[in-house]
């Protein structure tokens, strides 16, 4: 009896799946004229804040890239510790940025706000950088290589890791062992033996920011989460599960990727200060400061005015 069961089941799945795969190309076509059908209602919506945040990131990078090409052949000349990691830095907050953007033109805002706080934790790394020089900027890069290695350790024997444990090993004994640990390059700075992202953001001059962080880490862990608690949902007039795009819920992720973008690309222009960087740091900070008031008076006059729209139809 069992072995007829298991043979019925297979029959029965194997042309199941041959159904599933036959009618699939026809099925993803659906999908994707949905999808763009909704992109195109979700930027229609959104568009002056999109232009923004893309006028932002564009002016940062080409700023970020200017920076890096006048002042990297004397940076190498002079082994400047802090340039490499800032570089480095500003160039993670670019592509985090440009994940954001592409996650909020999806309509995918809860997923923006949990890219951002890696953006976030960016800009607090920056900033302790930016502020305790040389010693701390090489730290942050050779736990780099130690953490690598440690990642490494499994891996088959080739001439590539051997070069990241040498490294790795002159790493820990110029700084210590504690470069074996999370966040162990903060261990002088913070006097903890295992540094906590909420000492660096209280160091950095960022712990107000604490609640938010904590908000954008729920949509990364499996915690339960009521639907009334999702920016997907902001706006909803009655209870869905949310499995999809919804074009609500985009200002606070709009808003915090500006600022935070901004704050990355000051930080870096601040390490070679003249009066050019002082002005265009103060330019970006009028874009966030304007996304700021832009993005929350997008959300009310178009959702007031769908609101109208739906009360036109019930009367």
């Amino acid at each position: 009896m069992v072995r007829v069961a298991e043979q019925t089941t297979k029959s029965a799945g194997r042309a199941l799946y041959r159904t599933l795969m036959e009618t699939a190309p026809d099925m993803l076509v659906g999908r994707s004229k949905e999808r763009e059908a909704f992109e195109r209602r979700n930027f229609r919506r959104w568009r002056k804040a999109f232009d923004l945040i893309e006028t932002i990131w564009v002016s940062c990078e080409e700023i970020g890239r200017d920076f890096n090409q006048h002042h990297r052949p004397t940076a190498v000349a002079e082994q400047d510790y802090v340039f490499e990691a800032m570089t480095h830095l500003h160039a993670k907050a670019l592509l985090v940025t440009a994940e954001i953007i592409c996650l909020l033109r999806g309509g995918f805002a809860d997923g923006a706000l949990a890219r951002w706080r890696t953006l976030y934790e960016t800009s607090v790394v920056a900033f302790l950088i930016r502020q305790a020089g040389q010693e701390l900027a090489l730290r942050y890069l050779a736990h780099s290589r130690v953490q690598a290695w440690n990642d490494a350790q499994e891996e088959d024997e080739t001439d590539e890791r051997q070069h990241l444990k040498a490294q790795a090993e002159y790493a820990i004994e110029k700084f210590g062992p504690e470069l074996k640990r999370r966040n162990g390059w903060a261990c002088a700075i913070t006097g903890q033996k295992h540094p906590t992202f909420e000492k660096l953001a209280e160091l950095a001059g960022k712990a107000d920011g604490k609640s938010l962080y904590q908000h954008a880490s729920l949509h990364v862990h499996s915690n339960h989460r009521a639907l009334d608690e999702l920016l997907g949902m902001c706006e909803a007039q009655e209870d869905v599960l949310l499995v999809g795009p919804s074009n609500s819920g985009m200002v606070g992720p709009l808003i915090f990727a500006a600022t935070s973008m901004v704050e990355c690309t000051s930080l870096l222009l601040l390490t070679k200060p003249n009066l050019d960087r002082l002005a265009f740091a103060d330019t970006l900070f009028r874009m966030a400061n304007r996304m700021n008031k832009l993005a929350r008076e997008i959300e009310r006059r178009t959702f007031e005015a769908a609101q109208r729209r739906k009360a036109a139809i019930t009367q």
